[in-house]
């Protein structure tokens, strides 16, 4: 089934509300990547920032959380399960000596409302552990199960676990036949803790449709297409309140203090709830409207993206459909298809890039590939390969770094237009975005399947080359994307030009 494209109005929005929705995003400072609107099942608004397309899949973080509860939801209606059943009836050679009595309560449906127990996480949620689920029942289960809500992401990742021990199946492989395919869905993506279970609690990464099919699946109570694909039952149990949340953190914000349900939230407004990841992966649903809303971007302030939605939005929609408003149509259409996150101003520098085009430069210490390099907010799985080389191809409309590697070679597109140019390596589209600087050369890259990205500085000498690179993300790191120490280069073949050495130096011509 493809969706149906309509305008706004036909849906009983104004455009124009779309419009300032994307001027309160922006005015709030939430770094979008894509999102969808749709209402009564149909789309009304699309759009992707440049680097990022609508064709990538990009991390979900948390939000892969429910589907890993889709998961179990299946499960259940087969037969493979009981919500009921004890964990340590599940994994009994998993257990420390002596469990204890919480430990020996906790069921399943416990690790579905984040109430097992435990007063923290394990801390090697994100390490490379492959005793992990040992590491997990070892953990002290302070709490009586059901009582205390505790966000825990290896507990996800333990549903996971579950669905690979009762049907020895990877957590994709259960759901493609049973609602990646039936929903047309790609081929969606899941990382893989070290034991192979894949990581159901923040692995997966989705295009911004199937993100949007999922939603709309779930809006829909399990109905698809007119065939009830998964007993509607299961998503009023899945999407209500099933744990006090108020006073768990984030700051007080209202949207995480409404309850935790079977890894979606509730929200604040009456009859909201969504699923949710990290720097703002959101699928909202609003059962009153009948309206589905999906994003994807990098944002810490994430109460204020949804509070934008709440505030321009949802008050916007009508019950039945509004004339048509050509002029407000033209200008929402203009402006969709012209997004592209905030571009530095291009700068060439002829002098320098003379002087560049056939200088090579090699780490002075063993450093890990580019991609690597670069990594992003979800970058958990190192591809692996180590620098060999650097160098530089800058031509009148062709500008490139060139990245030599023992795990194979390529180059990147460096758009000095002051717009990003994308380059595909190795099937994933990364995006770059440069200029000139006095003594630097100054590039974003970004993976566009992660959330964030770095920027490189490039700083030339007589014979060397330094590079730093921090994270496009205005936080210290955060989910494998932290800072880099000065990384150091010799040039391989001559000296710069005495006329670029005064550039370098001097920032003069």
């Amino acid at each position: 089934m493809e969706f149906e494209r309509v305008t706004p109005e036909s849906v009983g929005v104004p455009s124009g509300a779309v419009t300032s929705l994307l001027d309160e995003l922006y005015r709030r400072g939430t770094e979008m990547h894509s999102f969808m609107l749709l209402r009564h099942g149909k789309v009304y608004a699309e759009g992707s920032w440049s680097p990022y397309s609508p064709q990538t899949q990009h991390i979900l973080f948390s939000f892969s959380k429910s589907l890993t509860s889709t998961a179990i939801g299946f499960a259940r209606q087969e037969g493979i399960l009981s919500l009921q059943e004890r964990l340590v009836d599940i994994f009994p050679e998993m257990l420390p000596e002596a469990p204890s009595e919480n430990l020996k309560k906790a069921e399943i449906r416990h690790l579905l409302m984040m109430g097992c127990g435990h007063e923290s996480e394990i801390p090697n949620v994100w390490r490379k552990d492959p005793d992990w689920i040992r590491a997990f029942f070892a953990h002290p289960f302070v709490h009586e199960p059901g009582t205390h809500f505790l966000y825990n992401t290896a507990g996800t990742n333990l549903l996971s676990a579950i669905l690979t021990r009762k049907t020895g199946q990877t957590l994709t492989e259960f759901l493609r036949p049973r609602l990646i395919e039936p929903l047309g869905m790609t081929d969606i993506r899941c990382q893989s803790l070290p034991d192979g279970t894949e990581m159901g609690g923040a692995g997966y990464s989705v295009t911004i449709e199937d993100m949007a099919r999922f939603t709309q699946f779930v809006a829909n109570k399990g109905k698809w297409e007119g065939k009830q694909i998964l007993e509607e039952s299961w998503f009023e149990e899945a999407t209500q309140k099933q744990i006090e949340n108020r006073g768990a953190g984030w700051d007080g914000d209202p949207d995480w203090q409404q309850g935790y349900c079977y890894q979606f939230w509730r929200c604040e407004p009456e009859g909201v709830f969504r699923g949710d990841g990290a720097f703002g992966q959101y699928g909202v649903v609003c059962t009153k409207q009948d309206a589905v809303i999906v994003i994807q971007a990098a944002s810490m302030q994430l109460q204020a993206v949804l509070t934008a939605l709440w505030e321009k939005l949802l008050p916007a929609m009508a019950e039945s459909p509004l004339p048509e408003n050509p002029q407000a149509l033209h200008v929402l259409r203009n402006r969709l298809k012209r997004l592209e996150l905030n571009s530095v101003l291009g700068m060439r520098n002829p002098w320098a890039e003379k002087s560049l085009n056939t200088a090579v430069y090699l780490p002075e210490k063993e450093l890990p590939c580019m991609e690597d390099l670069i990594g992003g907010a979800g970058h958990f799985q190192p591809v692996g390969g180590k620098l060999i080389s650097l160098s530089f191809r800058f031509q009148e409309g062709d500008c490139a770094l060139l990245c030599r590697q023992d795990n194979g070679d390529f180059e990147i597109k460096l758009g000095l237009n002051g717009h990003f140019e994308t380059t595909e390596i190795r099937g994933v589209p990364y995006g770059a975005n440069g200029r000139w600087k006095p003594g630097a050369l100054e590039v974003e890259l970004r993976n566009t399947r992660m959330a964030t990205g770095k920027r490189f500085t490039f700083r030339f000498g007589e014979t060397s080359m330094t590079l730093t690179a921090e994270s496009t993300f205005a936080s210290e790191g955060g989910l494998n994307d932290e800072p880099m120490p000065e990384m150091t280069f010799a040039l391989a073949d001559g000296e710069v030009t005495t006329k670029t050495k005064m550039y370098w130096e001097t920032g003069e011509n």
